[in-house]
């Protein structure tokens, strides 16, 4: 098999089921974040800044989640390689288990002290004010969305991406709908303001988790488990599981605090930097929504390989999703560049602001690249290939090495406005691609985890896949 044979339909059959509805549904998501953004940033700088450091606690439990499911994942792939499904279940069970118990400590911290979580990232009044309106509101969604994410992201494992798809596709437009009614005040009701977002967010969770659930259990889809099907965690099950894991979910978590600890350093340069930063994260997801289906079909695709003992074609996979990404990435760069001033305009923002934001916009367009190397490599090659490690150095050492000293010499240090001091933070991007493209080449990224686990389920019938 060769590594540039973009003419093989299997690559691209296995890409496309499982990339495209990520891809898709993480377009919907920025989307519809970059519409809450607009409706907020109606309110004036003040409010997208208030939503901005009120979700960073949301952000953190967010990676957390997705360190847990994340580094699940690999098991539930690996495992639908080899067909045990008892297997999958498993792992599905202590991923429900690990996100509900990590959701309860943040949900109280947002629920009992929003104000003091806020005032860590700004001075203002205002921001501290109305940011602490929205976190105690949202944090009640952390709960919620630790169901949701476990069977949304374990879906990916056994191929079932268009469920979670179609429950955030119809969650997502309620809460664009919401967003719009609550905080201006449509159809009779009072205007809210983000307190009308929070609400929105709220109850959008609660009918995507319905969705998910419903759908998979109605169709008796493979997460479709029973609480017995949650037992017998053995010790070797236990230890083998948190081994690979652990790494995943410490290395979400240090890089979640580490971005974290950037806002608290654009907030030392004023409203306008963390206004700026919000906006154009969310532009930019936009973007980088392609980059997330690829990365996490690979991973998908290449524990499936590694599952069936097809060690051989992951190599080769790994390799040409590096290849895609890049040049996807560069025709991304060059359109994030050419349609900046269509999704500036929609924004209620001082003309300050404004000008910022077309500046920092460069920064970002030119570390695409990069970014899209180590998106697809850490959680895409290295989490499907078992290389939890090595994933958790690179991730974690570029942001508390490299990009939070880059953050205090460019804010305190040389008082730089903001787009110096974002250019300065994303040579960690830089420093990481260089590390992921030698792992990638060196081929120490596989790592086959559940060759030995038999289960007496575990085989199933060969329809079962294709149901």
């Amino acid at each position: 098999m060769r590594l540039l044979d973009f003419r093989d339909r299997s690559y691209w059959k296995l890409m496309i089921a499982f990339g495209l509805p990520i891809a898709i549904q993480n377009l919907i998501f920025n989307s519809f974040t970059l519409v809450d953004n607009i409706l907020v940033g109606g309110l004036g700088d003040a409010n997208i800044a208030a939503v901005g450091v009120a979700n960073k606690l949301s952000f953190i439990f967010g990676v957390f989640l997705f360190g847990i499911n994340s580094g699940s994942n690999i098991f539930s792939a690996q495992f639908w390689g080899k067909k045990d499904l008892a297997g999958v279940r498993k792992v599905l069970g202590l991923s429900l288990m690990f996100g509900l118990g990590v959701s309860i400590p943040f949900a109280l911290g947002g629920i009992i002290f929003p104000g003091f979580i806020v005032s860590i990232f700004s001075d203002n009044p205002d921001v501290i004010r109305e940011g602490a309106i929205y976190l105690s509101i949202v944090a009640w969604t952390y709960p919620i969305s630790a169901v949701s994410s476990s069977f949304s992201i374990q879906s990916r494992g056994v191929g079932r991406t268009k469920v979670p798809l179609a429950a955030s596709a119809v969650a997502l437009t309620l809460n664009a709908i919401l967003d719009y009614v609550l905080i201006y005040g449509k159809l009779g009701l009072p205007m809210m303001g983000v307190k009308g977002a929070a609400i929105a967010t709220l109850v959008a969770k609660i009918v995507e988790c319905l969705i998910i659930i419903g759908i998979t259990y109605a169709k008796k889809y493979e997460l479709a488990a029973k609480l017995s099907d949650f037992k017998g965690y053995n010790t070797e099950f236990m230890l083998r599981f948190i081994k690979p894991v652990s790494p995943v979910i410490l290395n979400e978590l240090l890089w979640a605090v580490g971005v974290t600890v950037y806002a608290y350093f654009y907030g030392e340069i004023g409203t306008e930097a963390l206004a700026t930063v919000q906006i154009l994260d969310v532009i930019n997801g936009i973007f980088v929504s392609l980059f997330m289906g690829i990365g996490n079909a690979c991973g998908a695709i290449i524990g499936n390989l590694i599952g069936a003992g097809e060690d051989d074609t992951a190599r080769v996979y790994a390799k040409r999703s590096v290849l895609v990404g890049i040049v996807f990435s560069a025709v991304m760069a060059v359109l994030l560049l050419k349609t900046s001033h269509f999704f500036l305009s929609f924004f209620n923002i001082s003309q300050t602001t404004l000008e910022i934001c077309k500046i920092t916009i460069r920064v970002y367009a030119a570390f695409m690249i990069p970014k899209m190397i180590n998106l697809i490599m850490i959680v895409g090659v290295c989490r499907g290939g078992g290389d939890t490690v090595f994933a958790a150095i690179i991730d974690v050492g570029a942001p508390w090495f490299i990009g939070i000293p880059m953050a205090y010499l460019g804010v305190r240090v040389f008082n730089f406005p903001v787009y110096y001091v974002v250019l300065m933070i994303q040579f960690e991007e830089l420093t990481k691609s260089i590390f992921s493209i030698a792992r990638l080449i060196s081929g120490k990224w596989l790592h086959n985890l559940v060759k030995d686990f038999e289960h007496s389920e575990s085989k199933l019938e060969a329809e079962a896949q294709a149901s």
